[in-house]
């Protein structure tokens, strides 16, 4: 099919978004399915129902032939089949004591409002998605769901709100608490009022008279119980090291405060401070990473060295955030960090999000649109595209990204020299004293008839990647290592690395600045 196709997404029963397909619908219902999942961030199987014209009721979508523009699609989750193997256990009275006296603890502390979690991160895992674009509210009890559907019900026909019971209320925040950190351990403002409003949006019942959006207690309620939680998993989880490093016993002496010093992700990075596998040690880590010197000098060897990467991914993470370790020492110790692939595996273990493949998918989205708009702005923007090729039918996709890249930067009233370092061959001993004294660049050489010879990056007057394939794979891989590193952005492409990260990458999007969203909008909010 042509043209843009609209569809009409139901989640929940309060709970729905509008898709856009700009190449019309895809020819599989799978296809469907992964457009719906990446636009809503869901991660989680589900399938498809339309609303059938001859039966006049919902039926599952076997062929997108079913779809029609403006027509409506209900995302139903497909719950995974679990398979018991029970084993015969010894028992002893021993055991017998010291589980009554566990749960009667346990009943306790439930009974007496503390803040007790609905379950804690394992201790061998990292979280795998990033915040949601649509959060979706979770299951609560079951006492807690009936009475919901039954306040919900009344609701709609009388308009009375319901009044949570002391009970009803710790099991909503608890969930919500479990939920929320399962994608970030600290939520910002604009987290908590989505979370808010998702709840009383998907339960109607809950609307709070006198509030301006009817939800605003229940996000006061959210954050005061959010402290909580990450108080009682300081003090009872074994894999809470991105809490526990902000604590005072934790600081050096000099940063002996607590608000001096803090360690929380600032970009979107969902294992920003990852703890440690289970039965691990900085000790074993090490011999780990001292393994890993071997295993990079052999070839062919790259999948025994992801493993390993993979392996010792938080014992490299905090390292780095701990004692910011200089870059000629992190060259020396993780070397196989500055390979081009790792640059792509350690930005996924950092923010579950593909680096190359989501930069490219998003830059060459909205390419030529891009171009077109700064191109038509006034004043010195106008002048300065006017330097930039002119794009042209017959245009190669390569060239194509670098004038976007350029009319990005151009855009954020930043310099494209301050990023982009070009030489010719013959002034290669030249290059190599200029670039000595950037602390961030991609270099470009090219012959006397203007074809590239080689791409790379510099990161503190060191070229640490060389040989990429195009001046859009090197801010991408150059994005990779300010993520890997934990590195700053320079404050003379801050804008722009900002429209990259929350645009192009779509991590934490929230919040944008001044011409970083007016850019977005004029890209994505044109009427």
């Amino acid at each position: 099919m042509a043209g843009v196709m609209r569809l009409l997404v139901i989640l929940e029963e309060d709970s729905r978004i509008k898709l856009e397909l700009p190449n019309g619908i895809p020819s599989s219902v799978d296809e469907v399915i992964q457009e719906i999942k990446n636009f809503c961030g869901l991660t989680n199987d589900i399938r498809l129902q339309y609303k059938d014209a001859d039966f006049g009721t919902w039926v599952n979508l076997t062929s997108t032939s079913e779809l029609k523009d403006l027509g409506t699609l209900k995302v139903i989750n497909v719950v995974p089949s679990v398979t018991l193997f029970l084993e015969p256990v010894e028992y002893s009275v021993d055991n017998a004591n010291f589980q009554r006296q566990d749960d009667s603890s346990m009943s306790s502390s439930a009974c007496s409002g503390d803040t007790l979690p609905v379950s804690s991160p394992s201790s061998d895992t990292y979280r795998k998605e990033q915040w949601p674009k649509v959060f979706l509210i979770p299951t609560f009890s079951h006492s807690t769901e009936t009475q919901l559907r039954d306040g919900n019900a009344e609701y709609q026909r009388s308009q009375v709100r319901l009044t949570p019971s002391s009970k009803m209320l710790s099991n909503i925040l608890e969930t919500l608490a479990d939920k929320v950190y399962s994608y970030k351990s600290y939520p910002s403002d604009a987290d908590f009022s989505e979370v808010a409003e998702a709840l009383t949006q998907t339960h109607p019942c809950l609307k709070e008279p006198g509030s301006f959006n009817h939800s605003y207690g229940w996000k006061q309620r959210l954050k005061t119980k959010m402290y909580n939680y990450r108080t009682y998993l300081k003090s009872h989880s074994s894999s809470s090291d991105e809490l526990t490093v902000n604590t005072v016993k934790r600081k050096l002496p000099t940063d002996a405060h607590p608000a001096k010093n803090i360690k929380k992700p600032r970009r979107a990075e969902s294992n920003h401070y990852p703890s440690l596998p289970f039965n691990e040690t900085p000790e074993s880590m090490e011999q780990e990473r001292v393994a890993l010197l071997s295993e990079v000098k052999k070839r062919n060897n790259v999948q025994t060295i992801r493993q390993k990467m993979a392996q010792t991914f938080s014992f490299r993470r905090q390292e780095i955030v701990d004692k910011k370790t200089s870059l000629h020492e992190m060259i020396e110790r993780w070397p196989a960090l500055f390979e081009v692939h790792e640059v792509n595996e350690e930005f996924l273990r950092v923010t579950t999000i593909p680096l190359e493949a989501r930069f490219m998918q998003k830059l060459d989205e909205k390419c030529s649109e891009l171009i077109q708009v700064v191109r038509k702005k006034g004043g010195a923007i106008r002048e300065k595209t006017k330097l930039l090729p002119i794009v042209e039918t017959d245009t190669d996709t390569t060239t194509k990204r670098v004038i976007a890249l350029k009319c990005v930067i151009l855009n954020m009233g930043e310099s494209v020299e301050d990023l982009i370092k070009e030489f010719l061959v013959s002034e290669k001993e030249e290059a190599g004293q200029i670039l000595q004294q950037e602390t961030i660049a991609i270099f470009v050489i090219r012959d006397a008839q203007a074809a590239t010879k080689d791409i790379g990056i510099i990161l503190e007057g060191q070229e640490v990647v060389n040989k990429l394939a195009s001046v859009a794979n090197a801010v991408a891989i150059l994005l990779g290592f300010l993520y890997a590193l934990n590195l700053e952005y320079p404050k003379t492409l801050k804008l722009t690395f900002e429209y990259i990260q929350k645009v192009f990458m779509e991590l934490d999007p929230k919040g944008m600045a001044t011409k970083v969203k007016k850019l977005y909008d004029q890209l994505y909010n044109r009427a």
